[in-house]
């Protein structure tokens, strides 16, 4: 696996400098073409994937780099659905094992990312509006020791064996072809991912839109359950999309990615807004500290958590409206 890509690279503020930095590498484009198999295709996914996930190792665990993070996170995501966007045939049981461990990893450090997200996106804005006077610091130091904790054991868990060992079985399993056995004898199987994948690619990209038409029914309330599960349905549509992308015209693809990401967008600051309450309660409970700083902590968290709900309603209507235009552009491998 060649880990030497050419990839857009950024670098952003590091949440600890060190003296050897390392910078986060977003994914680059899939090269898949219209004369791949349906196997071919979903190996190269798998490789990809896992490169992009193994460049950002060193940015989470040597330079603590912000963008990393979120970098590995993405690319724990993609492979996740990758697992499952070529068809039944590749969800052997070890497949379903490997990306049951893909979950688990991305899992692990969703809660650094979490307050990455909360510290520079979140809090700020509205401390920054309101003077930052001394209750937000007194938050804003409680907030830095949390996301200081969070990304010590997201570092720990990326460092660990146990990671190292889960690169390599990914990417065994895509040169090994794990997911077919050498005496296997269904003729149907080995038909299905011989086929070209051309051939199967607007089927299984209908079941992803169909998953995402379904959870969007029940938004119109705007409960925040509702619109988390459609946000992930429409995050699992637009990384196959991805993945399928090179199969079809550059146009219509551009054009019905961008209002797939345009919706994702407003869905995801509605996640984040409705996700500030939870946030905050949990920085702000400690019985231990003195009355007068506890009321300070709640002084400064309930202005925090004013100003996300006040732009929480304007969010849900803007995402209700990018949701009914979504939902009348054609898909561009109809």
């Amino acid at each position: 696996m060649d880990d030497t890509r050419t990839a857009t690279i950024r670098t952003t503020r590091s949440h600890r400098a060190h003296d050897l930095h390392a910078l986060a590498v977003s994914a680059r484009p899939l090269r898949i073409g219209s004369g791949m198999s349906v196997e071919d295709a979903f190996r190269v996914t798998l490789l990809e994937c896992l490169a992009h996930v193994a460049a950002n190792v060193a940015a989470v665990t040597r330079s603590r780099e912000v963008e990393g993070l979120h970098q590995l996170r993405v690319g724990l995501r993609r492979l996740s659905v990758a697992f499952s966007a070529f068809g039944e045939e590749f969800r052997s049981p070890s497949q379903r094992e490997l990306q049951a461990r893909t979950k688990a990893f991305s899992a692990a450090i969703a809660p650094a990312r979490d307050l990455d997200v909360f510290a520079e996106e979140l809090f700020t804005p509205p401390a920054q509006a309101m003077g930052d006077d001394k209750a937000f610091r007194l938050l804003r130091e409680r907030l830095e020791q949390a996301r200081a904790e969070a990304w010590d054991q997201a570092a720990e868990r990326v460092a660990s064996i146990d990671f190292a060992i889960f690169l390599d079985d990914v990417a065994v399993a895509a040169q090994s072809r794990a997911w077919i056995s050498l005496t296997d004898t269904d003729f149907k199987t080995r038909l299905a991912i011989r086929a070209p994948v051309k051939s199967v690619s607007a089927r299984l990209l209908d079941e992803y839109l169909m998953r995402a038409r379904k959870r969007g029914r029940h938004v119109k309330t705007l409960a925040q359950r509702d619109c988390h599960r459609l946000r992930l349905a429409l995050k699992k549509l637009r990384y196959a999309a991805e993945f399928y992308g090179p199969l079809y015209k550059k146009k219509a693809v551009k054009r019905y990615m961008t209002r797939l990401k345009e919706l994702q967008d407003l869905l995801g600051a509605l996640n984040d807004a409705g996700q500030v309450r939870a946030t905050l309660s949990r920085l702000t409970a400690d019985e231990s500290v003195a009355p007068r700083v506890q009321a300070d902590l709640f002084f400064a968290s309930g202005l925090v958590n004013g100003w996300h709900s006040a732009s929480a309603a304007r969010l849900g209507k803007n995402a209700l409206k990018r949701w009914d235009r979504f939902k009348r552009t054609e898909p561009f491998w109809a």
